[in-house]
Protein backbone atom coordinates (compact mmCIF):
# COMPACT_ATOMS: atom_id res chain seq x y z
CA UNK A 1 0.00 0.00 0.00
CA UNK A 2 2.88 2.22 1.01
CA UNK A 3 4.41 1.87 -2.40
CA UNK A 4 1.39 2.59 -4.25
CA UNK A 5 1.02 5.70 -2.46
CA UNK A 6 5.03 6.94 -3.04
CA UNK A 7 4.36 4.86 -6.66
CA UNK A 8 1.35 7.66 -7.73
CA UNK A 9 3.08 10.55 -5.85
CA UNK A 10 5.78 9.80 -8.47
CA UNK A 11 4.29 9.96 -11.28
CA UNK A 12 1.95 12.79 -10.26
CA UNK A 13 5.02 14.66 -9.40
CA UNK A 14 6.56 14.00 -13.40
CA UNK A 15 3.18 14.82 -15.01
CA UNK A 16 3.30 18.12 -13.24
CA UNK A 17 6.70 18.54 -13.93
CA UNK A 18 6.43 17.80 -17.44
CA UNK A 19 4.15 20.94 -17.94
CA UNK A 20 5.67 24.21 -18.60
CA UNK A 21 5.66 27.03 -16.54
CA UNK A 22 3.07 29.17 -16.23
CA UNK A 23 4.00 32.61 -17.01
CA UNK A 24 2.96 35.94 -15.95
CA UNK A 25 1.06 36.92 -18.72
CA UNK A 26 -1.50 34.27 -20.26
CA UNK A 27 -3.42 34.37 -23.55
CA UNK A 28 -6.93 34.26 -22.47
CA UNK A 29 -8.13 36.99 -23.84
CA UNK A 30 -10.41 37.57 -27.83
CA UNK A 31 -8.97 40.91 -28.21
CA UNK A 32 -6.98 41.21 -31.35
CA UNK A 33 -5.01 43.43 -33.24
CA UNK A 34 -6.20 43.44 -36.57
CA UNK A 35 -9.96 43.91 -35.14
CA UNK A 36 -10.37 46.25 -31.91
CA UNK A 37 -6.65 47.49 -31.32
CA UNK A 38 -6.32 48.73 -34.72
CA UNK A 39 -9.30 50.77 -34.06
CA UNK A 40 -8.45 52.38 -31.26
CA UNK A 41 -4.86 53.26 -33.11
CA UNK A 42 -6.64 54.97 -35.83
CA UNK A 43 -9.22 56.90 -33.34
CA UNK A 44 -6.53 58.32 -30.97
CA UNK A 45 -3.06 57.65 -31.81
CA UNK A 46 -1.50 57.58 -35.13
CA UNK A 47 -2.43 61.47 -35.37
CA UNK A 48 1.07 61.67 -33.20
CA UNK A 49 2.28 58.29 -33.77
CA UNK A 50 3.56 57.95 -37.13
CA UNK A 51 6.61 58.16 -39.19
CA UNK A 52 8.07 61.52 -38.96
CA UNK A 53 5.46 62.68 -36.64
CA UNK A 54 5.74 63.29 -32.69
CA UNK A 55 6.09 60.03 -31.52
CA UNK A 56 7.56 56.86 -32.26
CA UNK A 57 4.84 54.97 -34.74
CA UNK A 58 2.51 52.83 -33.46
CA UNK A 59 0.87 51.93 -37.10
CA UNK A 60 2.34 48.37 -37.93
CA UNK A 61 1.65 45.13 -35.45
CA UNK A 62 5.30 44.60 -34.93
CA UNK A 63 5.21 48.18 -33.26
CA UNK A 64 2.22 47.84 -31.29
CA UNK A 65 3.34 45.07 -29.92
CA UNK A 66 6.90 45.86 -29.01
CA UNK A 67 5.90 49.15 -27.29
CA UNK A 68 2.60 46.96 -25.82
CA UNK A 69 3.67 47.76 -22.27
CA UNK A 70 4.01 51.14 -22.59
CA UNK A 71 0.61 51.49 -24.25
CA UNK A 72 -0.69 49.74 -21.27
CA UNK A 73 0.76 51.90 -18.72
CA UNK A 74 -0.22 55.39 -20.73
CA UNK A 75 -4.00 54.39 -20.94
CA UNK A 76 -4.35 53.17 -17.53
CA UNK A 77 -2.28 56.16 -16.28
CA UNK A 78 -4.65 58.52 -18.77
CA UNK A 79 -1.50 59.85 -19.85
CA UNK A 80 -1.75 59.01 -23.31
CA UNK A 81 -3.69 60.11 -25.30
CA UNK A 82 -3.49 63.50 -23.67
CA UNK A 83 -6.98 64.77 -23.01
CA UNK A 84 -7.47 66.29 -19.17
CA UNK A 85 -11.48 66.95 -19.62
CA UNK A 86 -13.19 64.89 -17.45
CA UNK A 87 -16.11 62.54 -18.81
CA UNK A 88 -19.48 64.42 -17.53
CA UNK A 89 -18.97 68.57 -17.51
CA UNK A 90 -19.50 69.01 -21.22
CA UNK A 91 -19.12 67.08 -24.44
CA UNK A 92 -16.58 68.09 -26.82
CA UNK A 93 -16.15 68.02 -30.71
CA UNK A 94 -11.97 67.15 -29.97
CA UNK A 95 -12.12 64.99 -26.92
CA UNK A 96 -9.77 62.73 -27.59
CA UNK A 97 -9.95 60.63 -24.12
CA UNK A 98 -10.12 56.43 -24.28
CA UNK A 99 -13.42 55.02 -23.52
CA UNK A 100 -12.69 52.32 -20.00
CA UNK A 101 -13.63 50.06 -22.59
CA UNK A 102 -10.80 50.86 -24.75
CA UNK A 103 -8.63 50.78 -21.63
CA UNK A 104 -9.89 47.42 -20.77
CA UNK A 105 -9.12 46.36 -24.46
CA UNK A 106 -6.04 47.70 -24.47
CA UNK A 107 -4.70 46.06 -21.05
CA UNK A 108 -6.27 42.81 -22.08
CA UNK A 109 -4.14 42.62 -25.21
CA UNK A 110 -1.31 43.62 -23.78
CA UNK A 111 -1.32 41.35 -20.97
CA UNK A 112 -2.09 38.52 -23.24
CA UNK A 113 0.70 37.88 -25.32
CA UNK A 114 -0.95 41.07 -28.21
CA UNK A 115 -2.76 38.36 -30.25
CA UNK A 116 -2.64 39.59 -33.68
CA UNK A 117 -5.73 37.58 -34.86
CA UNK A 118 -7.33 34.43 -35.15
CA UNK A 119 -4.84 32.55 -37.15
CA UNK A 120 -5.24 34.36 -40.37
CA UNK A 121 -1.89 36.73 -40.99
CA UNK A 122 -2.88 38.27 -44.16
CA UNK A 123 -5.88 39.21 -45.23
CA UNK A 124 -7.06 39.82 -49.30
CA UNK A 125 -9.98 40.52 -50.96
CA UNK A 126 -9.54 38.29 -54.00
CA UNK A 127 -7.00 35.95 -54.89
CA UNK A 128 -5.45 38.51 -57.77
CA UNK A 129 -4.93 41.08 -54.85
CA UNK A 130 -1.64 40.69 -53.45
CA UNK A 131 -2.83 40.50 -49.20
CA UNK A 132 -1.71 42.93 -47.06
CA UNK A 133 -1.49 43.10 -43.30
CA UNK A 134 -3.73 44.85 -41.36
CA UNK A 135 -2.59 47.95 -40.26
CA UNK A 136 -3.26 51.28 -38.77
CA UNK A 137 -4.15 54.12 -41.00
CA UNK A 138 -2.42 57.85 -41.70
CA UNK A 139 -3.98 60.14 -44.35
CA UNK A 140 -1.69 63.35 -43.72
CA UNK A 141 -2.60 64.89 -47.11
CA UNK A 142 -6.27 64.75 -47.30
CA UNK A 143 -8.09 68.82 -46.35
CA UNK A 144 -10.88 67.48 -44.41
CA UNK A 145 -12.89 70.49 -45.18
CA UNK A 146 -11.98 69.88 -49.17
CA UNK A 147 -9.85 71.92 -51.32
CA UNK A 148 -9.10 75.59 -49.46
CA UNK A 149 -10.32 78.65 -51.34
CA UNK A 150 -6.62 79.96 -50.29
CA UNK A 151 -3.80 77.77 -49.63
CA UNK A 152 -0.70 79.97 -47.79
CA UNK A 153 2.88 79.17 -46.71
CA UNK A 154 3.53 80.21 -43.15
CA UNK A 155 6.60 82.79 -43.22
CA UNK A 156 9.43 82.64 -40.77
CA UNK A 157 7.81 85.61 -39.51
CA UNK A 158 4.87 83.78 -38.69
CA UNK A 159 2.33 86.38 -40.09
CA UNK A 160 0.17 85.18 -42.61
CA UNK A 161 -1.23 87.73 -45.40
CA UNK A 162 -4.43 86.79 -47.41
CA UNK A 163 -3.95 89.97 -49.11
CA UNK A 164 -7.47 90.54 -48.55
CA UNK A 165 -8.78 93.47 -50.46
CA UNK A 166 -12.29 93.67 -48.83
CA UNK A 167 -13.68 91.51 -46.16
CA UNK A 168 -14.49 88.11 -46.00
CA UNK A 169 -16.19 85.90 -43.67
CA UNK A 170 -14.23 82.71 -42.24
CA UNK A 171 -16.23 79.29 -42.04
CA UNK A 172 -12.71 77.15 -41.34
CA UNK A 173 -9.18 76.74 -41.31
CA UNK A 174 -6.81 73.72 -41.51
CA UNK A 175 -3.13 73.85 -41.24
CA UNK A 176 -0.84 71.16 -42.31
CA UNK A 177 2.47 71.38 -40.39
CA UNK A 178 5.93 70.97 -42.63
CA UNK A 179 7.49 68.96 -40.16
CA UNK A 180 4.96 67.19 -37.64
CA UNK A 181 7.90 65.88 -35.46
CA UNK A 182 8.29 70.18 -34.28
CA UNK A 183 4.60 70.81 -33.67
CA UNK A 184 2.15 70.35 -31.21
CA UNK A 185 -0.12 72.49 -30.83
CA UNK A 186 -0.65 75.61 -33.20
CA UNK A 187 -2.66 78.85 -31.73
CA UNK A 188 -4.57 81.59 -34.70
CA UNK A 189 -5.83 84.76 -33.83
CA UNK A 190 -6.19 87.89 -36.01
CA UNK A 191 -3.49 90.40 -36.15
CA UNK A 192 -5.16 93.65 -36.24
CA UNK A 193 -7.86 92.30 -33.76
CA UNK A 194 -6.43 89.79 -31.53
CA UNK A 195 -9.23 87.78 -31.37
CA UNK A 196 -8.31 84.01 -31.16
CA UNK A 197 -9.93 82.00 -34.02
CA UNK A 198 -8.92 78.43 -32.86
CA UNK A 199 -6.31 76.07 -32.47
CA UNK A 200 -4.96 73.11 -34.07
CA UNK A 201 -3.57 69.86 -32.17
CA UNK A 202 -2.43 66.62 -34.21
CA UNK A 203 -5.87 64.98 -32.88
CA UNK A 204 -7.97 68.01 -34.10
CA UNK A 205 -6.77 69.78 -37.31
CA UNK A 206 -9.10 71.38 -38.39
CA UNK A 207 -11.53 74.93 -37.17
CA UNK A 208 -14.74 74.57 -37.91
CA UNK A 209 -17.48 77.06 -37.27
CA UNK A 210 -21.45 76.04 -36.76
CA UNK A 211 -23.52 75.98 -40.13
CA UNK A 212 -24.64 79.86 -40.30
CA UNK A 213 -21.46 81.14 -38.44
CA UNK A 214 -18.76 82.79 -39.57
CA UNK A 215 -15.39 85.01 -38.08
CA UNK A 216 -15.10 88.33 -39.82
CA UNK A 217 -12.05 88.92 -41.70
CA UNK A 218 -11.52 92.79 -41.73
CA UNK A 219 -9.82 94.07 -44.91
CA UNK A 220 -6.33 94.11 -45.11
CA UNK A 221 -6.04 91.62 -41.82
CA UNK A 222 -3.78 88.67 -41.15
CA UNK A 223 -3.54 86.00 -39.02
CA UNK A 224 -0.57 85.45 -36.67
CA UNK A 225 0.38 81.62 -35.84
CA UNK A 226 2.61 80.24 -33.21
CA UNK A 227 4.62 78.62 -35.42
CA UNK A 228 7.01 79.14 -38.70
CA UNK A 229 6.27 76.17 -40.98
CA UNK A 230 3.28 74.88 -42.72
CA UNK A 231 0.70 75.97 -44.85
CA UNK A 232 -2.59 77.42 -43.96
CA UNK A 233 -6.02 76.63 -45.57
CA UNK A 234 -8.61 78.98 -45.07
CA UNK A 235 -12.13 78.41 -46.55
CA UNK A 236 -14.60 81.53 -46.61
CA UNK A 237 -18.37 81.42 -46.27
CA UNK A 238 -20.38 83.33 -49.17
CA UNK A 239 -22.28 85.38 -47.30
CA UNK A 240 -21.87 87.36 -44.05
CA UNK A 241 -22.78 85.61 -40.43
CA UNK A 242 -25.39 87.48 -39.17
CA UNK A 243 -24.05 86.39 -35.53
CA UNK A 244 -20.78 87.39 -35.32
CA UNK A 245 -18.19 85.28 -33.58
CA UNK A 246 -16.57 87.17 -30.84
CA UNK A 247 -14.13 86.50 -27.22
CA UNK A 248 -14.04 87.17 -24.23
CA UNK A 249 -10.81 87.00 -22.23
CA UNK A 250 -10.99 86.67 -18.83
CA UNK A 251 -7.85 86.83 -16.40
CA UNK A 252 -7.41 84.16 -13.52
CA UNK A 253 -5.72 86.19 -10.57
CA UNK A 254 -4.32 85.38 -7.28
CA UNK A 255 -7.54 84.74 -4.84
CA UNK A 256 -5.23 84.66 -1.65
CA UNK A 257 -2.03 85.37 0.00
CA UNK A 258 -0.33 82.83 -2.37
CA UNK A 259 -1.60 82.66 -6.08
CA UNK A 260 -1.89 79.05 -5.78
CA UNK A 261 -5.53 79.40 -6.53
CA UNK A 262 -6.83 81.97 -9.49
CA UNK A 263 -10.26 82.93 -9.47
CA UNK A 264 -12.06 85.18 -12.53
CA UNK A 265 -15.62 85.92 -13.11
CA UNK A 266 -17.46 87.74 -15.75
CA UNK A 267 -21.38 88.20 -16.36
CA UNK A 268 -22.59 88.09 -19.59
CA UNK A 269 -24.58 91.26 -20.69
CA UNK A 270 -26.98 89.59 -23.67
CA UNK A 271 -27.52 85.72 -24.09
CA UNK A 272 -24.64 83.68 -25.26
CA UNK A 273 -23.66 81.22 -27.19
CA UNK A 274 -20.22 79.27 -26.32
CA UNK A 275 -18.59 77.88 -28.86
CA UNK A 276 -14.90 76.87 -27.19
CA UNK A 277 -12.25 77.16 -24.49
CA UNK A 278 -8.81 77.91 -24.08
CA UNK A 279 -7.15 78.31 -21.20
CA UNK A 280 -4.11 79.86 -21.30
CA UNK A 281 -2.36 77.35 -18.54
CA UNK A 282 0.85 76.99 -17.05
CA UNK A 283 3.01 74.31 -15.27
CA UNK A 284 2.45 73.62 -11.95
CA UNK A 285 -1.43 73.62 -13.39
CA UNK A 286 -3.33 70.67 -10.85
CA UNK A 287 -7.13 71.74 -12.02
CA UNK A 288 -9.08 73.79 -13.94
CA UNK A 289 -12.94 74.27 -13.64
CA UNK A 290 -15.39 76.72 -15.63
CA UNK A 291 -18.66 77.10 -14.57
CA UNK A 292 -22.00 79.06 -15.33
CA UNK A 293 -24.17 80.29 -12.69
CA UNK A 294 -27.73 81.22 -14.36
CA UNK A 295 -30.14 84.25 -13.02
CA UNK A 296 -32.23 81.59 -11.77
CA UNK A 297 -29.23 80.39 -9.63
CA UNK A 298 -28.82 77.14 -10.99
CA UNK A 299 -25.31 76.51 -11.86
CA UNK A 300 -23.48 74.31 -14.28
CA UNK A 301 -20.03 73.26 -14.84
CA UNK A 302 -19.04 73.61 -18.32
CA UNK A 303 -15.52 72.27 -18.20
CA UNK A 304 -13.28 70.43 -15.15
CA UNK A 305 -9.93 69.50 -15.90
CA UNK A 306 -6.85 67.48 -14.25
CA UNK A 307 -3.55 66.38 -14.80
CA UNK A 308 -3.33 68.58 -17.30
CA UNK A 309 -0.45 67.70 -19.64
CA UNK A 310 1.06 71.23 -19.96
CA UNK A 311 3.23 70.24 -23.12
CA UNK A 312 -0.01 69.28 -24.69
CA UNK A 313 -1.77 72.71 -24.66
CA UNK A 314 -5.42 71.97 -26.30
CA UNK A 315 -8.31 73.54 -26.74
CA UNK A 316 -11.90 72.68 -25.27
CA UNK A 317 -14.28 72.74 -28.55
CA UNK A 318 -17.53 71.86 -27.61
CA UNK A 319 -19.89 69.69 -29.69
CA UNK A 320 -22.63 71.84 -29.89
CA UNK A 321 -23.06 75.51 -28.69
CA UNK A 322 -23.71 76.07 -25.01
CA UNK A 323 -26.44 78.19 -24.43
CA UNK A 324 -26.05 80.90 -21.80
CA UNK A 325 -28.76 83.50 -20.97
CA UNK A 326 -28.30 86.86 -20.20
CA UNK A 327 -27.04 87.51 -16.95
CA UNK A 328 -25.05 84.26 -16.57
CA UNK A 329 -21.90 84.84 -14.09
CA UNK A 330 -19.28 82.80 -15.35
CA UNK A 331 -16.24 81.62 -13.08
CA UNK A 332 -13.12 79.77 -13.74
CA UNK A 333 -11.43 78.62 -10.87
CA UNK A 334 -7.44 77.12 -11.37
CA UNK A 335 -5.39 75.13 -8.79
CA UNK A 336 -1.92 75.48 -9.25
CA UNK A 337 1.06 73.60 -7.11
CA UNK A 338 3.57 76.60 -7.06
CA UNK A 339 2.84 80.37 -7.24
CA UNK A 340 1.44 81.79 -10.29
CA UNK A 341 0.00 85.40 -10.95
CA UNK A 342 -2.47 84.92 -13.50
CA UNK A 343 -3.69 82.82 -16.50
CA UNK A 344 -6.19 84.44 -18.78
CA UNK A 345 -8.60 82.28 -20.60
CA UNK A 346 -10.82 82.63 -23.39
CA UNK A 347 -14.36 81.99 -24.38
CA UNK A 348 -15.25 81.60 -28.36
CA UNK A 349 -18.97 83.09 -28.68
CA UNK A 350 -21.81 84.47 -30.57
CA UNK A 351 -24.81 86.37 -28.91
CA UNK A 352 -28.39 85.33 -29.62
CA UNK A 353 -30.58 82.76 -29.51
CA UNK A 354 -29.17 79.16 -30.12
CA UNK A 355 -28.82 78.19 -33.99
CA UNK A 356 -31.36 75.64 -35.41
CA UNK A 357 -30.15 72.06 -35.49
Amino acid sequence: MKRSVAASAAIAWLVLASQPASPHAQTTTTVQFDREIVRILDNHCVMCHAEKAAAFPLITYEQTYMARWKIRQGALDRHMPPWAAVPGYGEFANDNGLTQREIDFLVSWAESYGPRNNGEVFRGTTVHEPSKPVQARTDFERWELGQPDALLPIPASRIVDPKLKSERWLRGLEYRPADRRAVRAVSFRIQETGQWIGTWTPWHGVVRFPEGLALHLPAGSHVVTDVDQGSLALYFAEKPSTRPITNLVVDAKGAAATGRKLIATAKLSEDTNLLALEPAIQHGVQSIEVSARSPSGATRVLLFAKDIPVDWPTPYVYRQPVFLPKGTELTVVEHYGVDVAKAPVTFSLYQGTPLPR
